[in-house]
């Protein structure tokens, strides 16, 4: 028979995993998200300086801040690198 002290050291140790499996198997792949590609063009828009003429110091710092929160409000999908089971085999 086991120790009931021992089965419960086992199942607070599993639980963990087994709620980053859960939430991993709800999300989509971080390729897919669309804060994800709005920060990437706004670095790359950035470290190229393509916009420094048009825009003033901190401009584009201030547009990525406010895309993000935007997108951020209409996201409700959780995010993850991952890759999630395919369903039904």
């Amino acid at each position: 028979m086991m120790n009931p002290l021992r089965v419960f050291r086992l199942w607070r140790a599993v639980l963990p995993v087994a709620h980053l499996l859960q939430e991993a198997a709800m999300s989509k792949s971080l390729f897919k998200s669309r804060i994800f590609w709005a920060n990437i063009l706004s670095a790359a828009a950035e470290l190229s300086g393509a916009l420094t003429g048009f825009l003033p110091p901190g401009a584009l710092t201030l547009a990525t801040n406010v895309i993000n929160i935007a997108l951020r409000l209409v996201t409700a999908q959780a995010v993850t690198i991952m890759p999630t089971p395919p369903d039904g085999d």
